[in-house]
């Protein structure tokens, strides 16, 4: 694996082993619905790689509350990806950002009396939401990359460039 910035070998960080990450895409749909709709807004649901990092590494869904902690031993420490890692980002490439926001309520209201007029019952609203999410979900899925970016040590900002691929996971 190469250092995205200087094409150069990368410092020896186990992380460094991983070329594919494979991640199960109703894990990349459920995370980012799961941000949405939390109520404590210091968890967030990311997409977790647990050492040892191997060639081909399953991320797994996880529930961070607060910030990442992991006892001094443990040496690496597990990864977490955000969701929009796994979506193309139209505004440029960042990993934690994505232009395809989860609709609202209050637009699915106003998408409803657009067509309706201002005197829509709350089903009506359900009905039009529940349509946007379905829209949205399909145009995140249409949206995941081939390729992400892991980052991985906060003190060098070193990171590495691998294949993602998306598999269901078997029940």
């Amino acid at each position: 694996m190469q250092d995205s910035n200087s094409d150069g070998p990368l410092a020896d960080h186990p992380a460094t082993e991983i070329q594919v990450v494979v991640v199960d895409p109703d894990d990349v749909v459920e995370a980012f619905e799961r941000n949405r709709v939390e109520d404590n807004f210091r968890r967030t649901h990311v997409l977790r790689l647990v050492p040892p990092f191997e060639e081909e590494q399953r991320a797994e869904p996880y529930a961070q509350d607060g910030p990442k902690r992991y006892p001094p031993d443990r040496d690496p420490e597990p990864l977490h990806l955000e969701p929009a890692t796994f979506v193309r980002n139209e505004a440029g490439v960042h990993p934690n950002e994505t232009h395809l926001t989860a609709p609202t309520r209050e637009e699915a209201r106003a998408a409803a009396r657009d067509d309706r007029g201002d005197d829509v019952t709350e089903s009506v609203v359900d009905e039009y939401h529940e349509t946007a999410l379905e829209e949205w979900k399909r145009e995140l899925r249409s949206s995941f990359v081939d390729a992400i970016r892991i980052h991985f040590d906060d003190g060098t900002a070193e990171e590495i460039w691998t294949e993602a691929r998306y598999e269901a996971t078997e029940d």
